[in-house]
Formats: C-alpha cells, sequence, structure tokens
C-alpha cells in the first residue's frame, strides 16, 4: 500500500504538459498514492477555460485525474484546517488557493509536494516535500 501525498497544483501541471521540471517530481509520484485537492482541479479547469483548449484536451485532463489522482473534496476537517492555515498564516499571507491545499495535506496528515516550498512555509504541522532549494536550483 502506498503512503499518501498531496500534490500541488504545479507539480501536476508540470507532469501533464511534460514540462521539464517534471523529472525532478516522477518518482514522488510513482511511489506515493497522489492526491489531488478539489482547489487544484478548480485551477486546472480555470487554466483550461482560460487557454481556450480544445474539448479533446480538457478530456485528456479529466482522464488524467480520475485516472491517477484520488480527488479530495471540501469537507468540515478540511475546513477547520483551512481556518487554521489562514490564522497561522495572518502575518505571512497566503493564497486562498494555497490554504486549501495546505488544508487538504493537514487534514489527511500527509506530506504536500510543491515546487513552490516558500508559498507554504510557516504552516505547523505541514510536511512538505521539494526539489526546489532556497537558492533556486534543483536538488539533487
Amino acid at each position: 500500500m502506498k503512503l499518501p501525498i498531496v500534490v500541488d497544483t504545479c507539480i501536476f501541471s508540470y507532469d501533464f504538459n511534460h514540462h521539464t521540471l517534471a523529472v525532478s517530481y516522477a518518482r514522488y509520484l510513482k511511489t506515493y498514492e497522489c492526491l489531488l485537492s478539489f482547489q487544484s482541479i478548480g485551477e486546472l479547469y480555470y487554466g483550461a477555460i482560460r487557454r481556450n483548449w480544445s474539448n479533446h484536451k480538457k478530456e485528456q485532463l479529466r482522464k488524467t485525474i480520475t485516472e491517477n489522482y484520488t480527488i479530495i473534496h471540501s469537507d468540515d476537517s478540511i475546513i477547520v484546517w483551512f481556518a487554521f492555515v489562514m490564522t497561522a498564516r495572518q502575518h505571512q499571507p497566503i493564497s486562498i488557493q494555497d490554504a486549501w491545499i495546505a488544508a487538504t495535506a493537514l487534514a489527511f496528515g500527509c506530506p504536500l509536494l510543491t515546487h513552490n516550498a516558500r508559498d507554504f512555509e510557516n504552516i505547523p504541522g505541514l510536511e512538505i516535500i521539494t526539489e526546489y532549494t532556497t537558492e533556486g536550483n534543483l536538488q539533487h
């Protein structure tokens, strides 16, 4: 049985779009049970609609999500964790989108895989997994 990990929107996008950074995160996507927050799914479809993707490409997106990820919908626990994240970061603002994604990881007690680790700093109890260093380089 694979351990769960919440995958940030950026990591999904790198993989889906065959971005050069996807290689750096492929091992995590293979070894963990990948969870995707409802928030990330909303962001992904927003991007697809905004960029006027074809129906075929939107169907590829839907299929990739449903075949490779466990979709996590909001529930009471995630809502309470969202409030915790927003409060914990009140002196270091966090986007609403990132707060929902962090709350999902906290509610499930699992790490968050992201390339944007700085966006999730200083959230008590949140384990962040990244290949990005503070110097702006990929870890080896």
